[in-house]
């Protein structure tokens, strides 16, 4: 579902920067890593580092109880939702917290005449409520959140056929985000700061390692 915000018209923008949240906006481990911990535990699903917790961040929905439940996925897919309600939104409330420069970033891009716009593999209410409780819902035109096929990259292509861009880039983490770039033909920007493992990206890729960066990358693309 798409959400557009604080009466934002679909129409013909000329520059539009795509962002995902976890490890892109969100320090989503901050609060990630304890209600997975709470969850597992509850389900009686242990043996999982915080490591192994912070590479599901990012990762579709449906991936995460497969991971964690293998063959039994289906029958503890609706403990598992029950779960997530009770613990991750709690914790993301009181824990939710930006990269360093985030917001900065965020009302320079603004000022310079970029539109701004989620698309994360997250539901659109989760999404936002993200947002909020990172306290930079405002800065955002547009939220996309997983569509019913379930990839990155229909998601952002029902984002780029809704609001119909002159240009637009791709700001992410994650190969999910690289490939839902790529898939759209428009260009990607890594975020070296989140919770991409090695390998994820090349040296051929344009990069970032702290968000504030952000701004001279994109001018030196247009």
């Amino acid at each position: 579902m798409l959400y557009a915000f604080w009466g934002a018209a679909l129409g013909s923008f000329k520059r539009l920067a795509v962002f995902d949240v976890d490890g892109t906006l969100n320090r989503t481990e901050e609060y990630a890593v304890p209600a997975y911990r709470k969850i597992l535990g509850e389900m009686n699903a242990e043996g999982f580092t915080d490591e192994m917790l912070r590479d599901r961040i990012g990762a579709v929905f449906a991936d995460d109880i497969r991971f964690f439940f293998g063959s039994r996925a289906e029958e503890k897919r609706e403990e598992f939702e029950r779960l997530i309600g009770k613990y991750w939104m709690k914790e993301m409330e009181e824990k939710a917290r930006t990269f360093p420069h985030t917001e900065e970033t965020l009302r320079e891009l603004k000022a310079k005449g970029y539109t701004l716009a989620v698309c994360s593999n997250a539901g659109s209410g989760e999404i936002a409520l993200a947002l909020h409780a990172l306290q930079i819902k405002d800065y955002f035109s547009y939220i996309q959140g997983i569509t019913e096929e379930g990839t990155k990259s229909r998601s952002l292509s029902r984002l780029l056929e809704e609001i119909k861009p002159e240009w637009a880039v791709m700001v992410g983490d994650r190969f999910y985000d690289k490939e839902a770039a790529r898939d759209n033909g428009i260009p990607f920007i890594a975020c070296l700061y989140g919770y991409g493992k090695e390998g994820e990206f090349s040296e051929e890729d344009l990069s970032i390692t702290e968000i504030r960066q952000l701004p001279f990358v994109l001018e030196k693309m247009k």
